[in-house]
């Protein structure tokens, strides 16, 4: 099961906090382990490939994924989706994650599209749509306590 459980909306972006939980079934206690910790290492190209992935489509068109990487000297100037930290825990029968996903600049107005797909897991890719309008009003009530 994965689903979004909030929307934390800074100045300039979004975090969305994404929690998943995962049963092993008739996984191996090895294969479940590899699994749920696939984001702190890779085997493969193959397991790369395989692994858990998010994205965002934005109403301007733009196509963002979790994927993309930023160096300092970057001069990637659309919008940007990275996995910003998470948590959780669990055993060798089922496990709990929380993923935080920043989402930079703020959306422009119309829909905005999460898009989830984990192939490794068999777990089509799958979206779900979001007014960006709400994120939009609830930018316009942030208060900066420590302005640039």
């Amino acid at each position: 099961m994965i689903v979004i459980e909030a929307a934390r909306v800074f100045s300039d972006g979004v975090v969305f906090q994404v929690g998943r939980q995962l049963r092993r079934g008739d996984l191996s206690v090895r294969a479940f382990q590899q699994l749920v910790h696939e984001d702190h290492f890779y085997a493969s190209d193959e397991d790369r490939r395989a692994r858990l992935r998010y994205g965002a489509v934005l109403a301007d068109g733009q196509h963002v994924t979790d994927g993309y990487s930023l160096g300092r000297d970057s001069e990637h100037t659309g919008a940007v989706l990275m996995r910003h930290g998470g948590g959780g825990g669990g055993g060798a029968s089922s496990y709990r994650y929380t993923d935080a996903l920043w989402l930079h600049p703020l959306p422009p107005e119309g829909p905005l599209e999460l898009v989830v797909q984990w192939p490794a897991l068999h777990f089509p890719e799958q979206r779900v749509t979001l007014p960006a309008a709400d994120i939009l009003r609830a930018a316009e009530q942030v208060t900066a306590l420590w302005p640039d």
